[in-house]
């Protein structure tokens, strides 16, 4: 069993943007039909395809679970059989219990189905299913894929039957059960990931800039959580299952299923599975303070490694269909493309730069940051010191700020059109596996549970013009809204090193 989560930052502009394609064994089975199944119930209406290319049949259960089919016959004889839970880091208000979202991601593998230790997970590896999960600021995603004839059970394999996975998931959301000891093992693992994730010099940025940019919002700390939270998870017994209780509920969950399927087979064995969940009330998010000054922070590691300058800007929550939602999804075409003028004038002209990222999330619940991070040369700062960092940090600012005058550039329009065609075609390009078109769907469900905000986001992008990128940047890429970091060995970049002053 795999488990992975993203990085705490470096999120594209979807979360499926960082999974691998799941392309499971196919069979020359025919169209799978569910003899067994319960009493259908009325067929969900579909929406029509826009530019996201399937129908999408929608249903709310009574106690709030949202049902979402999507057929995908091309995908023959396979399904995911995806569960987003809407929460993530961002729900973690309280200092001393973070990382809870991260964790039960794990421990949700670990249910003890049928009352045995390791029970979900013996009928998971004898249906033969791929199963992962996922955890961002905003969202928990299971995707387990199997063949679409594992879906309802029972399912008949050697030595004998097996429930199906509609029935294995339903039993783990609603009333997961694990040992006190699994429960500190999975805490230590995580534990051991953080000290991972965290060798990492940009992340140690991100830790350290996000405290300080979102003092009084969840955003402050990364989606595993503060430190001394993760070091002591495995005391969290008490803490953790609390947030189970508010979160692994049916009105802040749904159901995606994308596939070889019929709708009608699989609503009535989901709503049989499902229906004595019981909803509740989450708690309330505060939302962020507006920023009030520019932030700056530096980070000494304890080694020497090529220096970092991270420049960036508060940014809005999202609104798929906005404008400004819009703009905030090109911004990668425009900042850090190949042939981005940024990209091109720190990796070739001035050779500044031996990389150049951009770290964002256009599509947060609430208000959250973009991050524009330049790896240094080592080897010239060493020579030249701090004056070479603050002239990379400078073309930063200077590179967005310019999108300020976006609509003056040569040929602006013509840009932003080669930018709005492929912006659309790396999206249709994604739908490459039934695990990544329920991830997708996942991301822009939530806002309004809208089963068309993909296709109003993606209206919203073709009809951005060059003005609207002009407004965007004039509104936020402000010294108040500036957050900044730097990253190197002090003793590198100290007022003796060579060319440092």
């Amino acid at each position: 069993m795999l488990r992975q989560i993203l990085k705490p930052v470096f999120l594209a502009v979807c979360a499926a943007l960082l999974l691998a394609d799941v392309t499971p064994s196919k069979t020359n089975q025919s169209p799978i039909r569910f003899p067994h199944a319960p009493a259908a119930t009325k067929t969900p209406k579909a929406v029509p395809p826009k530019v996201f290319p399937y129908a999408v049949h929608t249903r709310t259960l009574e106690n709030g679970l949202h049902v979402v089919i999507i057929p995908t016959p091309e995908f023959k004889d396979m399904a995911t059989y995806a569960t987003a839970v809407y929460a993530g880091s961002r729900n973690e208000t309280e200092r001393g219990k973070t990382g809870l979202a991260h964790l039960f991601e794990h421990e949700m593998f670990l249910h003890e189905y049928g009352g045995a230790a390791g029970g979900y997970e013996a009928h998971i590896r004898a249906l033969g299913v791929d199963n992962n999960a996922f955890t961002s600021y905003d969202l928990t995603f299971f995707h387990p894929t199997t063949f679409t004839s594992n879906l309802i059970g029972p399912v008949e394999r050697p030595g004998g039957a097996h429930p199906g996975l509609i029935e294995l998931e339903a039993a783990r959301f609603q009333n997961l059960t694990i040992s006190r000891k699994s429960f500190q093992v999975e805490a230590g693992a995580v534990l051991g990931e953080y000290r991972r994730i965290f060798s990492d010099p940009s992340e140690k940025m991100i830790e350290a800039l996000s405290e300080k940019a979102f003092p009084t919002h969840p955003y402050g700390h990364t989606v595993i959580g503060y430190a001394d939270d993760v070091e002591n998870m495995a005391q969290a017994w008490d803490a953790a299952w609390e947030f189970y209780g508010h979160y692994y509920r049916p009105n802040t969950v749904a159901v995606i299923v994308v596939g070889d399927v019929e709708p009608e087979d699989l609503l009535p064995a989901i709503k049989k599975a499902y229906s004595g969940w019981k909803p509740q009330k989450p708690p309330r998010i505060p939302l962020p303070a507006p920023p009030a000054a520019e932030v700056k922070v530096h980070v000494s590691w304890g080694a020497e490694v090529a220096p970092h300058v991270m420049v960036g800007y508060h940014t809005p929550a999202a609104k798929p269909g906005s404008k400004e939602t819009a703009a905030g999804q090109i911004l990668h075409e425009l900042l850090v493309s190949r042939s981005a003028p940024l990209y091109q004038k720190l990796r070739y002209q001035k050779q500044t730069v031996t990389s150049l990222h951009l770290a964002a999330d256009p599509l947060s619940t609430d208000p959250h940051w973009l991050l524009l991070e330049g790896e240094l040369r080592l080897e010239r700062f060493r020579h030249d010191g701090r004056p070479y960092a603050e002239d990379v940090e400078h073309d930063l600012v200077q590179g967005m700020e310019e999108l300020k005058t976006f609509s003056k550039q040569p040929r602006a329009a013509e840009t932003l059109a080669v930018v709005r065609e492929r912006v659309r075609n790396d999206f249709l390009a994604r739908l490459n596996s039934t695990t990544n078109i329920a991830s997708l769907f996942a991301g822009y469900y939530r806002f309004g549970y809208d089963a068309q905000a993909i296709d109003k986001a993606m209206a919203a992008i073709q009809a951005l013009t060059p003005a609207d990128i002009d407004a965007y940047a004039s509104k936020y890429f402000t010294p108040s809204q500036r957050v900044s970091a730097t990253l190197w060995q002090d003793k590198t970049g100290s007022a003796d090193a060579p060319g440092g002053h």
